[in-house]
């Protein structure tokens, strides 16, 4: 079994010039792992299952790190006259989902030298990474299983107690308010006609909509697609009731680290409670589909309120969890709903994909949503597969090798809403 191993990452003028070390192509992880020296925390990322650390830092670590244009090589050697550490302050586990792409590493003709040693190295965003691991021949190294923590001890520096990292929590953009901070009467200046979310499909393309569609959307900072991450698949998940499929569909994602979102209503809560708390637990996110499931386009401002804050309320007090995506029922909603959603602090989450997959007795069959899913499948494209969906469950493991095998990556909707 690999070590977890670190990689450090260097900066400076001449160093950010040049392009393209060894491992071209390798994707960096974020990991719910952590990395010390003498047990000061350092930022670490998953390189092929080992511990990699950027070059740069390691000057708060009792290191020198020197450049030399000349040769092209970044030189790291032991800093003789260091009688203390100072560390990087506040250093903790990032809040993105474990397995999730940091970065990709490039080629690059500049060599790292540990102690006049060659030693493996990544280039990443025009800073240099190396694995920890490799840093042996300055002190002792160990992997602690329990921990999962990676320690490079060095004996002649000042060593500090451990202390466990903590998971940083999520950064919303979003300031939730409650229902008593609107001004309900400023609602009644926005159009109030009914638009039913719908578009035409297009093979392996984004689908066709009106440029009125997508201005309103951009207006309210709801989204339907991302424009911005090629390659980019966010899957959602509607969760009306339970059919007894959302185990299965929660256990494949989890198996292959694939972050997801869930929308789920007051009569999911009330009838699925354990199923919602593994959701919250393994780090997919909940999105509030109201607590009734009406037609918000149709509701009264006061309504639409209610109906947002009350689903709200339920998963803050019974969950502990802050929901920021709001999901409209049927997708039917006005320039009302969105304007209210916004205020209140979320974000509207429509849809590029969707198929007939919500009428339980009547299921194309695993053949037929393999195909529309994968068929339909194209860059930024925001997925509504329904849950109760027998078919979903049994394909969602081939969809996700495909999408893999096909160049895409899935992301969480904290990607795309807080970039």
């Amino acid at each position: 079994m690999k070590k977890l191993a670190l990689g450090t990452v260097f900066t400076s003028a001449s160093l950010l010039l040049s392009c393209a070390a060894f491992a071209s192509g390798t994707t960096i992880r974020y990991c719910d792992n952590s990395a010390y020296i003498n047990n000061y925390p350092i930022p670490c990322y998953d390189i092929n299952e080992y511990c990699g650390i950027y070059v740069k830092d390691l000057v708060n670590y009792g290191f020198d790190v020197n450049y030399s244009e000349a040769t092209a090589t970044v030189s790291i050697t032991r800093n003789g006259s260091c009688t203390q550490i100072t560390g990087m302050g506040e250093v903790k586990l990032p809040y993105q989902r474990s397995g999730s792409k940091y970065a990709e590493s490039g080629s690059s003709s500049i060599k790292v030298m540990l102690n006049g040693i060659e030693t493996e190295s990544y280039w990443v965003d025009g800073y240099m990474m190396i694995l920890l691991d490799n840093m042996n021949i300055f002190g002792k190294t160990y992997w602690d299983n329990n921990a999962k923590a990676f320690f490079l001890t060095i004996p002649d520096l000042p060593k500090i107690e451990y202390i466990p990292l903590e998971k940083a929590k999520r950064e919303y953009t979003r300031i939730k308010v409650s229902s008593a901070e609107l001004d309900l009467d400023h609602y009644a200046q926005f159009p109030t006609e009914e638009c039913n979310w719908g578009f035409t499909r297009v093979e392996g393309d984004e689908p066709v909509l009106y440029d009125w569609q997508k201005s309103m959307l951009s207006k309210f900072d709801a989204y339907y697609i991302d424009h911005n991450r090629p390659h980019a698949i966010y899957l959602t998940f509607d969760e009306g009731y339970e059919a007894g499929y959302t185990q299965q569909i929660i256990d494949t994602l989890y198996k292959y680290n694939v972050p997801a979102t869930f929308f789920v209503t007051g009569e999911y809560l009330d009838s699925s409670p354990d199923l919602v708390r593994q959701m919250i637990d393994k780090g997919f996110s909940v999105g509030n589909h109201t607590v009734n499931h009406p037609n918000l386009a149709r509701a009264s401002t006061g309504t639409i309120v209610n109906e947002i804050e009350a689903l709200s309320e339920r998963l803050r007090y019974e969950f502990g969890y802050e929901s920021y995506y709001m999901r409209p029922p049927e997708g039917a909603f006005n320039e009302k709903t969105l304007a209210i959603a916004k205020d209140m602090g979320y974000n509207t989450i429509l849809w590029s994909f969707a198929y007939y997959d919500y009428d339980t007795s009547s299921q194309p069959g695993t053949d037929t949503a393999y195909d529309m899913i994968t068929r339909y499948m194209h860059d930024g494209a925001i997925y509504l597969l329904h849950a109760v969906s027998k078919d979903n469950a049994a394909v969602l493991e081939s969809v996700i090798q495909y999408a893999l095998e096909n160049g895409y990556e899935f992301r969480s909707l904290d990607d795309l809403c807080n970039p």
